[in-house]
């Protein structure tokens, strides 16, 4: 009896040594967005602490957005891996027509309705693993897609302080192991913002990108003193770039065709157009393709390469403007106080391929290479990468491929 007691000690004591042995070896990911921090600004402006950061870990000259180039479908292709067409979060604010509902931003039941959220993001992938997962303010967690929340999520708070972001992930990094979330996301609004007010070769875009580097040395140092640092993969994004605007290089839709009958759906560099009577919108695509510094296409005529037009929520046509143009649907009007549409300072939206939409990407930690350099990678790609850190099956459906970033990760 003796033995057999002292045999089923042993197999625990064994035990509990081996899963904390293997809990020693899981690694962890934070995965950080800066948002429309433009890749080049990593050359144009003083960025000490994320060139420090690329020198201990890998570096792309830039990654490329999904299109449309806007906020929340590229967070979302970030988070499922798929293109937009796939995802169907087509835009910041967009018309449904099977659900005859609006999705915006700016309105709380609808961010949190998981019914217009397709695909599978990473968080909902750990959560069905047994993988902790936690939000601090990334696109589509505040919604229980798949019915699965993180185990940690905030709701979006546009006043939150920076530090008090970070210091709530350490925290969440810092609690005990069966509490504690192995993936954790954190988003920052900045300098998309700034970007947008001034432009992205101001100095007051400049003095934000200095302050946005600041912001994450003290990221890096507090994240530096957790027990689980050496285990902890961090990896820095934004969601798209920046383009330069003025008011002089507008394409104002309604002077070269007949709009009344005509629904306008998008912002700043592209529209959808449609209507009941899909004649009408097959009239104003042939007058709009006839109008200089914008592409117009019918829905089956959007260019494969955008992956933008297999969904029941793309629109009857696409009107895309060149880099640096704008579009809108009203008269111009130069009168501050008049609604006036005047525009200048920074926006995006515009085509994926244009560097001026090419955001940023660096990584460092276990799993990453050293003082790597990278060509341009694709952010559907990041999410079968952060599936491989953490060992996770990747949902079936991502367009993604962890081949394409293979190379940043240790052998």
């Amino acid at each position: 009896m003796k033995s057999i007691h002292n045999n089923l000690l042993f197999l625990t004591v064994l035990l509990t040594f081996l899963l904390a042995s293997e809990q020693k070896n899981d690694q962890y990911v934070l995965l950080i967005s800066f948002d429309g921090f433009r890749a080049d600004y990593l050359d144009w402006y003083d960025t000490p602490n994320f060139d420090r950061f690329s020198k201990n870990g890998v570096r792309a000259s830039g990654m490329k957005p999904s299109f449309v180039t806007k906020t929340f479908p590229n967070h979302y292709s970030i988070a499922t891996g798929m293109y937009v067409e796939n995802h169907g979060l087509i835009g910041n604010k967009f018309y449904d027509q099977q659900l005859d509902d609006y999705y915006t931003l700016r309105e709380r039941d609808k961010v949190e309705d998981a019914r217009f959220y397709d695909g599978e993001p990473i968080w909902v992938t750990a959560e069905k693993q047994g993988v902790k997962a936690a939000s601090f303010f990334w696109v589509g967690s505040e919604a229980p897609i798949g019915s699965v929340y993180p185990s940690r999520w905030k709701r979006y708070d546009h006043g939150f302080p920076f530090i008090g972001r970070i210091d709530s992930i350490v925290q969440w990094f810092a609690r005990p192991i069966h509490e504690r979330p192995r993936l954790c996301l954190l988003y920052f609004h900045q300098p998309d913002a700034t970007g947008h007010d001034f432009g992205p070769r101001s100095p007051e875009t400049e003095a934000m990108v200095i302050k946005m580097d600041s912001l994450f040395g003290v990221l890096i140092e507090k994240t530096s003193e957790l027990e689980i640092y050496p285990q902890l993969n961090i990896i820095a994004v934004s969601d798209h770039g920046m383009a330069e605007i003025s008011s002089d290089r507008t394409v104002n839709l309604s002077k070269h065709t007949n709009m009344g009958a005509i629904i306008h759906e998008g912002t700043d560099p592209y529209a959808m157009l449609y209507s009941e009577n899909k004649a009408e919108v097959e009239k104003a695509v042939i007058a709009l393709k006839k109008v200089p510094h914008i592409s117009v296409y019918l829905k089956n005529e959007i260019p494969d390469r955008f992956h933008f037009k297999n969904h029941y929520r793309i629109k009857d046509a696409l009107v895309l403007a060149d880099e640096g143009w704008y579009i809108n649907n009203q008269a111009i009007s130069t009168s501050s106080t008049a609604g006036a549409y005047v525009h200048t300072g920074g926006t995006h939206g515009y085509d994926n391929d244009l560097k001026s939409m090419h955001a940023i990407f660096l990584a460092q930690g276990p799993a990453f290479k050293i003082n790597y350099s990278s060509s341009v990678i694709n952010n559907i790609d990041i999410y079968p990468l952060i599936a491989h850190i953490l060992k996770l099956e990747p949902f079936s459906g991502i367009d993604g491929k962890l081949e394409n970033v293979q190379g940043l990760l240790k052998q």
